[in-house]
Formats: structure tokens, sequence, C-alpha cells
């Protein structure tokens, strides 16, 4: 088991915080950790998150990497690389700083940079993403936080562990987080870059935009039968029995697209998929559009009858 401590601060003239406002702020942290851990390490250890206040306004967030058994702790210890998922789990996010002198930059930096959504994307070479701000202005990046800047949930935890702590308290100038014991580590964002922050997670709605309605439903433990399935670890194009009904889903589950690509999962038509389901449904002026859906994590897989493979 390893740890790591990263300090969490508010600056500012801060004479007293309402817990009840920041509680929030602090799931957000917790999510934002555990989440991008699970996207950019889907078959490594999972992540415990501990917040605790040290002084005031600012706080240490304990990260405790735990495996599901003892022999794997066994042999983690033996192969100690657990350290290293820390220290490139908080650079990819970029609640920390890359050395002096490196081109890296983590997924805050690049948000601060663009200043709202970017104009384009573009696969530069494997592993490497160029992104291009709305003024023509572009940054590289490379893979791991290619895919947190995809991930929307996790660009909205983004905005929530800085926007509504300073939005609530004007004594709050900025916020900064640094490794413990590191400051040269440390990434600050300032009052005046939570609009480019907030503009990234949550972009403005164009006319286009506005005149359509977008509501998204979680449905928690929902049962699904496989239908078709795509090749490889490609998450798009899937179909399910849900019943009568068939659906097309995306998955977003890396861990079980990965176990499907390896061949350790088979899937038949018989099997039973225990899903958490997002519906996203959609209404332009009047008319009600087809609903997308996206599974955000197979929370459980019971092999059916043996039968052919599906293709």
């Amino acid at each position: 088991m390893s740890e790591s401590h990263l300090v969490y601060k508010l600056e500012g003239n801060i004479r007293e915080i309402d817990v009840f406002r920041l509680a929030p702020t602090l799931l957000a942290l917790g999510r934002l950790i555990q989440e991008s851990n699970q996207e950019l390490f889907p078959e490594g250890q999972g992540v415990g998150v501990n917040v605790k206040p040290f002084r005031e306004g600012s706080f240490i967030v304990d990260f405790t990497l735990s495996s599901p058994s003892h022999l794997q702790q066994i042999i983690n210890f033996l192969t100690p690389h657990s350290l290293e998922q820390l220290n490139s789990l908080l650079h990819s996010i970029g609640l920390v700083a890359t050395g002096i002198g490196t081109t890296t930059i983590g997924a805050v930096q690049a948000i601060k940079f663009l200043k709202g959504k970017p104009k384009s994307v573009e696969e530069v070479k494997p592993g490497e993403f160029r992104y291009t701000s709305q003024d023509d202005n572009s940054i590289t990046v490379g893979g791991d936080v290619h895919t947190l800047l995809s991930n929307a949930s996790v660009t909205q935890n983004i905005y929530q562990i800085y926007g509504p702590p300073m939005l609530d308290a004007p004594s709050i100038d900025d916020v900064k987080t640094y490794i413990e014991g590191d400051e040269a580590s440390a990434v600050v964002v300032k009052r005046d870059e939570i609009p480019i922050i907030r503009e990234f997670a949550m972009p403005s709605l164009t006319p286009a935009d506005a005149a359509e309605k977008v509501k998204e439903t979680m449905h928690y433990g929902v049962f699904l039968n496989p239908k078709r399935g795509a090749f490889g670890n490609d998450p798009k194009d899937w179909s399910f029995w849900r019943g009568d009904e068939v659906i097309t889903a995306t998955i977003k589950d890396n861990y079980f697209l990965n176990e499907y690509a390896n061949g350790d999962v088979r899937l038949n038509e018989s099997d039973l998929l225990t899903v958490d389901l997002l519906e996203r449904q959609k209404v332009r002026g009047t008319k009600v559009l087809k609903p997308s859906y996206e599974i955000v994590k197979v929370t459980d897989y019971q092999k059916g009858d043996s039968q052919a493979k599906l293709i």
C-alpha cells in the first residue's frame, strides 16, 4: 500500500469557512482523483482519498492505493510502481506541476491555456494531440491528458474544485495545490481564471444548442443482454437487449473494454450484464429525438449458456 499527500490550499484573507459550502468542493476533489485514476489506470490499483484540515483554509489530501487482495499487495510491494502511478495521476490532472524545463502539462494547465472549448483537436502522432484554441493558439498534450480532457465528468469536477469556493467567498484570491513539503510543485488557479475553466467544462450554448433541450438521467442496476459487440476495445456502437427493446450504447468503462479486448470476457447473447446506464434525451423545438445511451460502468457480469460469441 502506497501513500502520497497533496495540499489543497485556499489563499486570501480567510477568517472563516462555511463547512457546508466547502463540503461539495472536497467531494468533487475526491471524485476527480478517483475517476481520473479509473480512466488512466483501469487495470491498476484503486485509489482511496481522505481529506483533513490542518490549518484554516488548508487541507491535506491523503491518497492510498489499495489492492483487492493480500497477495496482490505483496506483489505490489515487491514491484513498487504505486508511487509512480500516484505521481503520474497528479501530473496528468494538473494538480501538481512537472519539473522545470519539461514541456509536459496537465489537464488544468491545458484548460487555462485554451481559455474555453478548443476549436479543433487532432492526433499529431500516437499518444500526442494538438489542441487549437478559438484564437488559433495551439498546445500539444499527451494521451493521458487528452483522455481526461475528453471526459465531461472529469472536467466538471475540475471546475467544482476551483470555481464555487472562490465565487462563494470573495475573500479567497486563489486555490493552490502542491505535494506536501514541495511548494515548487504548486499549481495556482486565480479568481480571474474561473470563467475560463467554467467555459471549458460547461461551454456557452450556441443559438442552435439553445433551441435543443437535453435531459440526462442516470439509471443504476440496469439489466442488459448483449446483442452485438465491437472489435477490440472500441467503445462505440454496442447493442443490447433491454427486454424487448434494442438499445445502442457507448461503453465508458475502460476496465470492461480491456477485459473484452484481452479475451477475458467473451460475450454471448445469453449473458447478463448489470450496468449503470446514462440516458440522454433530446428535444428540438417540440420534437422528441431518439435517446442516446452510455454505459458508465459494468457492475456485474454473469455468464449465460454457452453459444456463439458476439460479432
